[in-house]
């Protein structure tokens, strides 16, 4: 009797491919960390050449740059150099559509720690970063000023599809004031008012955050743009007829979420409106953008999830606001409109 175990080897190569995720997820961060993509172009160059001008070791960058190579971000050529690809176009500075800090940050250090404890994550339901820290991982931020620099690029850079993607889905027609809440360096406000001239609007943000807002993005706003430093779980601006939050609820608990959507909730006139800008996750099993970024809310933050529309209903429903509408965007977010209940 044949005693051996038949293997289905394709089958076992997707797992192997699935598991070499790490490795290349800490190659994009590294090329991406050292700049790699600044000095490439369409035509080919030597690895030596690269390794000089980012100060890393030519055959370890190589090395790294033969995998990424076999996943279509870079392309071989004979002689030790590389091209970039469309894909690898993205890892440059000032790409429309860059991702190098995105990826740069995705391998700091106080990215990485916290899936260390993923075991501990997946049988307590805690997240990873108080686990390995013992505080949030923005207080932790705050105290790495550096690695900070890389997080809010990333949030920068990703926010201008964004914004252009909810520009082009959602009429901001009839506010006159809108606050962004957690709006970081004001990307998202910027882009809204210059769209709409009868606008104004207050970016509300952390000190430490909002002192990083480019001077010029607040003077092409004519003085229509006003920045107020401060803590939205313990105030919001008042005086606003709308509130808009890209990012932020996915980052918390329904409990601190249910804070923060009362605290807006509570200055709107009966006509206002809370747009609270996420991904929405689907309810089926199809692959989709905001069940990888749902991880990264169970490992790096305590109770931040993605969350479905009807979680996004009881939410409201919890903090006396009402889901009126999901505005779907050409890009992976959405507009969660809310109203007074």
């Amino acid at each position: 009797m044949d005693t051996c175990v038949t293997t289905d080897i394709p089958a076992r190569t997707v797992m192997f491919q699935l598991m070499a995720g790490k490795q290349i997820a800490f190659s994009l961060a590294g090329v991406a960390q050292l700049g790699v993509a600044d000095h490439m172009s369409d035509d080919p160059v030597a690895v030596e050449v690269l390794a000089r001008e980012v100060g890393a070791q030519p055959d370890a960058l190589f090395r790294v740059m033969r995998l990424l190579a076999s996943v279509g971000v870079f392309e071989q050529f004979p002689g030790r150099q590389f091209a970039l690809t469309p894909a690898g176009k993205h890892l440059q500075t000032d790409a429309p559509g860059s991702v190098r800090y995105l990826a740069a940050f995705s391998g700091d250090e106080w990215s990485t720690r916290p899936y260390e404890h993923f075991l501990h994550c997946l049988r307590t339901g805690e997240d990873g970063v108080s686990k390995a820290y013992g505080k949030h991982a923005f207080d932790l931020l705050a105290e790495r000023p550096d690695q900070a620099e890389n997080f809010h690029q990333a949030m920068t850079a990703n926010s201008g599809l964004q914004a252009c993607a909810i520009l082009d889905a959602y009429d901001f027609s009839g506010i006159k004031r809108m606050a962004d809440v957690g709006g970081g360096h004001g990307l998202l406000l910027a882009a809204i008012l210059e769209t709409y001239p009868e606008m104004t609007g207050v970016l509300y943000d952390l000190p430490e955050v909002v002192a990083g807002v480019p001077p010029e993005r607040v003077s092409k706003c004519g003085g229509r743009l006003e920045i107020q430093p401060g803590s939205f779980f313990e105030a919001v601006p008042g005086a606003c007829d709308a509130y808009i939050a890209k990012h932020i609820i996915h980052d918390w608990s329904d409990e601190h979420c249910r804070k923060l959507l009362r605290l807006m909730g509570g200055h709107l006139p009966a006509t206002g409106r809370v747009l609270i800008c996420e991904m929405v996750m689907p309810e089926d099993s199809t692959p989709n953008p905001a069940k990888v970024r749902d991880i990264e809310m169970l490992v790096m933050t305590p109770g931040g999830r993605e969350r479905t529309a009807e979680e996004f209903r009881a939410l409201f429903m919890s903090a006396n606001l009402r889901l009126s509408r999901i505005v779907e965007t050409a890009q992976p977010i959405c507009v969660v409109e809310g109203v007074p209940a």
